[in-house]
């Protein structure tokens, strides 16, 4: 079984209410299912970005309403197309007591596998504190948190040429996202916590040695004006313990990065993404990056199916 865990759709009652506009294609279930089928994936973890995004910036929305209506639109297409659709809800994870209660039934009523959200949220990055109690009810349910990069980035002011923002500022926070939430100590206080950072985590994978012996070497390196000191220490293990216990898809578009992803993580931490209909690709290449990054047979099969049928609880 092929599963992509990275793909989007939208309810346009609820996408019209909050004032988002969105390609037709993110809008057609059965445009998607047609699309599966032709590029021979089995299934897709369907997921809605922007809605609470946008939702959490415009006055008088009722975010936690925002989200009830859609986790009952992503229910719906499961129930419609059960043998090809797994569907995420959506949450703002500083949204508190009213949130929450939207999650809980959202897991354990209608069936949805967990939430996508942005790697901000309140203003900070997800592991600042106004974060935790979303991510303990996410542990508490076993629902996937799956994280997914906003419109905007740091420094996206810099990125107005060639559509940088896109290409190069989203990977960036999430690859400053990642470094965070390692060093956070989430994942030891939460162990077990299923974690999924789209676009292969941004360059965190690339970067992962030189962050490890960084951390290594974090109490004798003497602070100068270019290296400050270090902080306290918030994890018992090493950085990249912290950081083996994190999901990524593939959605780099590139076969060495996926290689780069599963030498550094292990091959059960790494998932097929695609970021389809908003990114125009055909869904089938992203298979074939898999396949093409030299990856043993049993490692394929891993990221194409049997790592997202573990993380999201599918059957064969």
């Amino acid at each position: 079984m092929i599963v992509d865990v990275h793909s989007h759709l939208n309810d346009r009652t609820l996408c019209e209410r909050v004032g988002i506009g969105l390609p037709p294609n993110m809008l057609d279930p059965e445009a998607l299912v047609e699309e599966q089928a032709r590029s021979g994936i089995d299934r897709s973890v369907i997921s809605g970005p922007r809605m609470m995004d946008v939702a959490v910036q415009k006055p008088g929305i009722d975010t936690a309403d925002v989200a009830l209506r859609y986790n009952d639109f992503a229910a719906g297409l499961v129930q419609r197309y059960p043998d090809r659709f797994v569907a995420l809800g959506i949450a703002d994870p500083a949204g508190g007591d009213a949130m929450h209660r939207t999650m809980e039934r959202a897991v354990r009523e209608l069936g949805l596998k967990g939430f996508i959200v942005s790697p901000r949220a309140g203003g900070e990055f997800l592991d600042a504190p106004i974060s935790r109690p979303f991510f303990e009810l996410c542990h508490e349910l076993s629902a996937v948190v799956f994280v997914h990069n906003s419109d905007g980035c740091l420094a996206a002011e810099h990125m107005r040429d060639f559509r940088l923002v896109e290409l190069v500022g989203r990977p960036n926070d999430m690859t400053i996202l990642a470094a965070r939430l390692a060093f956070s100590g989430l994942m030891e206080t939460l162990p077990g916590l299923k974690l999924l950072l789209g676009r292969l985590g941004g360059a965190i994978t690339l970067y992962a040695g030189r962050i490890q012996q960084g951390w290594e070497v974090r109490h004798t390196r003497k602070p100068s004006p270019g290296v400050p000191a270090w902080g306290p220490d918030h994890i018992e293990g090493s950085f990249l313990d912290q950081l083996r216990c994190m999901h990524v898809d593939t959605q780099t578009f590139h076969p060495p990065a996926i290689a780069c992803a599963v030498a550094t993580l292990g091959a059960e931490r790494v998932l097929l993404g695609t970021d389809y209909p908003p990114v125009p690709r055909d869904r089938a290449a992203s298979v074939a990056d898999v396949r093409e990054a030299g990856l043993s047979d049993a490692d394929t099969e891993l990221v194409l199916g049997g790592n997202a049928r573990r993380l999201f609880g599918m059957g064969s």
